[in-house]
């Protein structure tokens, strides 16, 4: 007849199987490296990004231009959402086009825009600033991750995949971040 006591009962059933281990690692183990493990592969710590060429269609975006620190762009993003609410319609896909690499320019002088994809009728007002991102080849980074680990495993595949190539990073990227995936395009050519 099986125990009702659910996972404290499947741990003490692994600890009396497996007696020739130490009961204190098993126990460590159990209680604290495996639910760590588990919240990072969860969070998407050891999650790997995949890399793609594709050939993309025009997109119409409503933005607002940020200067700055790069860790700062969901209170403008935020902005643009309540702006497109107050013109009646709902935000759709975020997007953010990074201008400047943050290796190389002070935080001070970072450019980029974020806001959303809108449908290519959409009349946009002030302060909101409409354009369109022409059709366009693109090399994409995709890692389903916290956004904590996302950007750097998604900027980290796509600097390997270019130097695995003998090519270097372009700006600017566009990067989108849907329901804990982000995805991060570099334009493989001169069109934004």
């Amino acid at each position: 007849m099986p125990h009702s006591g659910g996972l404290w009962y499947l741990f003490g059933l692994i600890a009396h199987l497996y007696k020739p281990l130490a009961r204190p690692r098993l126990i460590f183990l159990l209680a604290f490296v495996f639910p760590i493990l588990g919240v990072l592969w969860w969070w998407g710590m050891l999650a790997s990004a995949s890399i793609e060429v594709l050939e993309l269609a025009p997109q119409r975006y409503a933005y607002l231009t940020a200067q700055g620190a790069y860790s700062k762009l969901s209170t403008k993003r935020s902005e643009v959402a309540e702006a497109l609410h107050q013109q009646g319609y709902a935000p759709r896909r975020s997007l953010t086009l990074i201008y400047d690499d943050p290796r190389t320019t002070p935080t001070e002088q970072r450019r980029a825009r974020t806001g959303f994809v809108i449908a290519a009728d959409t009349p946009i007002r002030a302060p909101l600033i409409a354009d369109t991102i022409p059709a366009r080849r693109v090399l994409v980074a995709k890692v389903r991750a916290h956004p904590l680990f996302a950007y750097g495993k998604a900027y980290a595949a796509l600097l390997d995949y270019l130097e695995q190539h003998g090519e270097s990073l372009r700006m600017p990227t566009l990067e989108f971040y849907d329901g804990s995936v982000l995805t991060v395009e570099m334009t493989l050519e001169n069109s934004l």
